[in-house]
């Protein structure tokens, strides 16, 4: 896991409503609603988590949820996985050290398949809590490369074929690897990624970058 730490001047107030985790335990059945940066929804959408300072995990939404599973399959229940944890842990630690400052922390988790979890943490105030509590935003990085190489196919003008061809180029794989996954000779791929190639110098004249 690779990460870095950012401080930022100030926090805007939040304003999402969430649903209330259908879960066991009494500060569960306490939140019924928070509030979260509708800036912050919009640039990252993939998961929102809602966790307390020690290790509770109080809202996920399904994209949240979804993600944690890939983390890991077992988890102890409303417990946030350690990874995610460590990372909230160190924003935990910036406030007893800094307490006069507002900080964001974000890290990237490196699972299966080269796929990263672009991951952010800061503290959530809202009045619906009685503890403090950190927002946990999740980004899937490969859903989202894979939602701009579907955008790329239709641009250029892929066949079925090719777009399966560009959509695993896109995500960092080999030809071997392609060829793999598509059950067609590595020989195969290099005439689809060529074809590829000349639609897209067609689109996009000399602004190719691939």
């Amino acid at each position: 896991m690779t990460g870095f730490l950012t401080s930022e001047s100030a926090c805007s107030k939040k304003t999402l409503q969430c649903k209330q985790l259908h879960q066991n335990g009494s500060l569960m059945n306490k939140v019924s609603s928070a509030s979260i940066d509708k800036q912050l929804v919009s640039d990252l959408i993939d998961g929102i988590l809602i966790v307390t300072d020690d290790r509770k995990l109080i809202y996920a939404n399904a994209g949240g949820m979804r993600l944690l599973q890939r983390l890991s399959a077992v988890q102890p229940k409303q417990k946030v996985p350690l990874e995610i944890w460590h990372i909230c842990e160190s924003l935990i630690k910036s406030r007893h050290l800094f307490p006069d400052q507002h900080w964001l922390i974000q890290s990237d988790i490196f699972i299966e398949n080269l796929a990263a979890l672009h991951v952010q943490a800061k503290w959530l105030s809202t009045e619906q809590i009685d503890q403090p509590c950190l927002l946990v935003l999740l980004e899937d990085r490969q859903h989202t490369i894979h939602s701009i190489a579907a955008q790329e196919a239709e641009q250029y003008g892929l066949t079925p074929r090719e777009k399966e061809v560009w959509l695993l180029h896109r995500s960092h794989r080999t030809y071997k690897q392609i060829s793999s996954e598509l059950g067609i000779t590595a020989n195969t791929v290099k005439k689809h990624m060529k074809s590829i190639h000349s639609k897209r110098k067609e689109r996009l004249g000399g602004a190719c970058a691939y």
